[in-house]
């Protein structure tokens, strides 16, 4: 069966605020007759994001159990139980409330699978899927989510230091909220470069390398965050650009495993935020 890890690849993913502040509303918002997407919590990463005049800070924590590793010929599986915590704001306050809301407004659990079958030593693809639920305590609205996809990641080592990675994703996602009835779909196609260097540093007895990272999101058709008419926020192209550190291999601490952090810069459309992460999500 291999060995059993139970994984949290991102440290302890703590939550940023965007590098612009968000300006006050003229008026207040009446949250109830503003439609919004709750599906983000299981498409998008920890961050803050600035979604026109709303502010969208989640905390995502990637729990996993790896059932079997994966090797060069051997097919790998891991179970996946991601918990996110949001705060969405649909009007202005302080910086400080948006960063420690008085109390929380959404609470995501996705529990799912990944199946990791070798196609050659350094290529691999990932079947996956979550089902879950989110709970929205202010609307008291209870939304089911589901998300499928197949991701692949190749590795290619340049030379003795320098490492580059090559991901590609491809993901459907759907909503429905009970109460109000309100339904989407999409699907995301995502592709990304990760270049990376050792450092010649050494922690935990494992080499530590540092890299830079790229990765294009398109959602097919636009992703409409907001259905309210005069605040409609249609996602289509996300870039993301960011750095990142880490171990050349994972290190346990009490049953969690670890082995990075990143940190990147999403824009596109009507959205703009720091994200917060682990590994390189292919």
């Amino acid at each position: 069966m291999g060995n059993k890890i139970i994984r949290w690849s991102a440290f302890f993913c703590l939550v940023t605020q965007a590098l612009l502040p968000l300006p006050a509303a003229s008026q207040e918002i009446d949250r109830d007759k503003v439609g919004v997407s709750y599906i983000y919590a299981a498409v998008m990463g920890s961050g803050s994001y600035k979604i026109d005049d709303r502010r969208i800070t989640m905390l995502n924590m990637p729990f996993s159990w790896t059932q079997r590793e994966m090797s060069d010929t051997e097919a790998g599986l891991k179970w996946l139980f991601p918990v996110a915590i949001g705060h969405d704001s649909v009007e202005g306050s302080d910086w400080l409330d948006e960063l420690f809301p008085d109390n929380l407004i959404t609470l995501t659990i996705l529990p799912g699978f990944e199946y990791q079958l070798p196609v050659s030593p350094n290529w691999a693809i990932k079947p996956f899927a979550n089902f879950g639920v989110t709970h929205d305590f202010l609307r008291d609205e209870v939304i089911w989510l589901g998300v499928i996809g197949l991701s692949s990641l190749a590795r290619f080592n340049l030379d003795n230091n320098w490492e580059l990675r090559w991901g590609n994703k491809l993901r459907l996602a759907a909503e429905r909220q009970t109460k109000s009835g309100f339904r989407t779909r999409f699907s995301i196609v995502e592709s990304g470069l990760d270049i990376r260097r050792n450092t010649g540093f050494i922690m935990y007895k494992r080499e530590i390398d540092i890299g830079g990272y790229y990765i294009f999101q398109h959602f097919a058709p636009k992703w409409g965050v907001s259905d309210a008419p005069d605040r409609h926020s249609d996602l289509e192209n996300i870039h993301e650009i960011g750095f990142s550190v880490g171990l050349k291999k994972p290190h346990t601490i009490f049953g969690i495993s670890f082995s990075r952090v990143r940190v990147g810069y999403q824009k596109g459309g009507d959205i703009h935020g720091i994200t917060i992460g682990g590994e390189f999500p292919f």
